[in-house]
């Protein structure tokens, strides 16, 4: 089984013991009629995805008799009531119809009638509301020759006449993570229909449908109510809703005239009557196996055995116990892009952990917080006017040389600065451009810290723009080592390596070495006070930390040799 979506569940806080790919159909869709003979539900297949924007071309393209893959991009369609409006026809095969974004809506019922191999998905039809006159379901699978048809990750409110119907001889549906709901109070919110008479001699050996991992919310019937088929409705959450189903009859799964349902592992919280056997008339029949009844009223218990579906189902069908958590994390029109189920579809690497500190919650000056641009981590990221700055208080237990390893992004073409500084310390980066504005990389930036907390700050260099910035990780490099000579006031920070404890020398802070030459030696409090400068310093004398320091008070000083296209940092201890 996929390991991706093992992934997905384990990121929506359930892990379960067990997961289906859901990218890959199920059910009774993938089977010829009702046997074992097993059929590829395609939809388009890899045809080219064309992109509609208006409803009249969506509908052209779902009626044509060329295999199709339809992206819709916005809300389309006019809206319905009862039989009048726009209305969606899919009658030709082999089509996948698929919401180009999350919560996609269309303003029109889906009526699929008379074709084959199709995938509807990630669309959400909201319906005018319920009534006791014949009107539109916001879907209906109808007639002979409608069969392998998959409706996936979709979303049915408030349909005037039903939810989702299947009837008149349609045959091999599979309905997984859809939600069925109701918003608005009625005594006609009935949801799910298999079968519309007890006359319907077409329907015989059809209407074989498999429900699996969806969620009915608050439907006073028909979750579903079946003639004919063999229903499966396996992994499946049902929570009524006294505040919309109040006052009226309430039903839950329903095997009518020749319907045999295997009801198996779903959870009903706050039903009424979660298994109706009403409607059997002797010849229904309903499997009740392994589910969870929570606060319901009615019965709970089962008439008969059922059938044994033909399909694999039971290397990836949850506990009853996980199905709660599952559903409500991944049921609806939820698929941030079409692609993501795609025959093609390239399972991308894991994300990267999130480092120490988040640049956007520091104080942001001539700048904003933003999150537009897809990759990074936390809330957003550093988005900086030109001039401007972030100031973020980081925290170390030790004073010395620390790298910076900072995520960014610059899809402006060229390399941008930023100058990172603390207390006195301030390195000068180049940020490299990264080719777009969603493609991070990481810059290195070596920067003195005291111990405690620093305001570091990020800023743009010249007046000009800089990077974007996400988030860093602080690394101690080079502490700042502290070794008191008692016999005298004297500077204590030592290299030991030089073979001379009695002279300190100046740590390479940038990893680079210094150059022959004359250099300038400012020297600071702590509190960035200046106290001294020596010009012309030899690079000699430069080793003699305790001759630049000589007759200051004792204390802990900052020291920065400059010089043309040098400069260095470090702390030094006068005892």
């Amino acid at each position: 089984m996929s390991s991706r979506i093992l992934a997905i569940l384990c990121g929506f806080a359930v892990c379960a013991s067990a997961a289906v790919d859901q990218c890959k159909p199920i059910g009774w869709a993938t089977r010829s009629g009702r046997t074992s003979t097993p059929f590829e539900v395609t939809g388009g297949g890899n045809a080219t995805p064309i992109t509609v924007t208006t409803f009249a071309d969506l509908q052209k393209y779902a009626k044509d008799s060329s295999p199709r893959v339809i992206y819709i991009d916005g809300t389309l369609g006019s809206g319905w009531s009862g039989t009048t409006g726009d209305r969606l026809n899919i009658t030709g095969s082999n089509k996948t119809i698929i919401g180009l974004k999350p919560g996609t809506l269309l303003k029109a019922p889906i009526h699929i009638s008379k074709a084959s191999n199709i995938i509807v998905r990630n669309i959400v039809i909201q319906g005018p509301g319920s009534n006791a006159d014949q009107a539109w379901d916001n879907l209906t699978i109808e007639n002979d020759g409608s069969k392998n048809i998959w409706i996936d990750h979709c979303e049915f409110w408030d349909g005037q006449d039903g939810n989702a119907d299947v009837v008149k001889g349609a045959d091999n549906v599979t309905f997984t993570w859809c939600i069925f709901g109701y918003k608005k109070k009625s005594t006609h919110n009935l949801s799910n229909l298999i079968g519309s008479s007890d006359n319907e001699p077409v329907s015989e050996g059809k209407l074989n449908v498999t429900y699996m991992f969806n969620w009915w919310k608050a439907a006073n019937q028909r979750k579903p109510r079946c003639r004919y088929g063999n229903v499966h409705v396996v992994n499946n959450l049902l929570t009524g809703d006294a505040s919309v189903t109040g006052g009226t009859d309430v039903l839950g799964v329903s095997a009518g005239h020749m319907c045999r349902v295997r009801t198996e592992r779903n959870v009903f919280i706050n039903e009424a009557n979660p298994i109706y056997t009403g409607n059997a008339n002797g010849t229904g029949v309903n499997e009740v196996i392994d589910n969870i009844f929570t606060n319901c009223s009615g019965n709970t218990k089962g008439t008969g055995t059922s059938f044994t579906p033909p399909y694999d189902y039971t290397g990836f069908m949850l506990p009853a116990s996980e199905v709660e958590a599952a559903v409500k994390a991944n049921a609806g029109a939820t698929l941030k892009s079409p692609t993501e189920c795609d025959a093609n579809y390239v399972e991308p690497p894991p994300p990267t952990p999130d480092k120490q500190y988040q640049a956007e919650k520091g104080s942001i000056t001539g700048g904003v917080s933003e999150s537009s641009n897809s990759g990074f981590h936390g809330d957003g990221y550093v988005n900086f006017d030109k001039g401007g700055n972030v100031v973020v208080p980081v925290k170390v237990d030790t004073a010395g040389q620390y790298k910076f390893e900072i995520d960014f992004a610059n899809g402006s073409g060229e390399a941008r600065s930023l100058a990172v500084s603390a207390g006195l310390d301030t390195a000068t980066a180049s940020f490299k451009a990264t080719g777009a504005w969603t493609t991070w990389n990481t810059q290195e930036v070596l920067v003195s810290l005291a111990a405690g907390e620093n305001a570091v700050k990020f800023a743009t260099v010249g007046g000009n723009d800089g990077p974007n910035i996400d988030q860093f990780e602080v690394t101690l490099v080079k502490a700042q080592v502290v070794s008191p000579d008692t016999s005298k006031k004297d500077t204590t920070v030592c290299d030991t390596s030089l073979g001379d404890t009695s002279k300190t020398a100046i740590p390479m802070l940038s990893g680079l070495s210094l150059q022959q030459g004359a250099y300038t030696v400012s020297v600071y409090a702590t509190d960035g006070k200046f106290v001294r400068k020596t010009e012309n310093v030899s690079q000699s004398m430069l080793r003699n930390t305790r001759e630049l320091t000589a007759g200051l008070p004792a204390g802990v000083y900052l020291v920065r040799v400059t010089a043309p296209g040098v400069s260095r940092s470090y702390f030094t201890a006068v005892k």
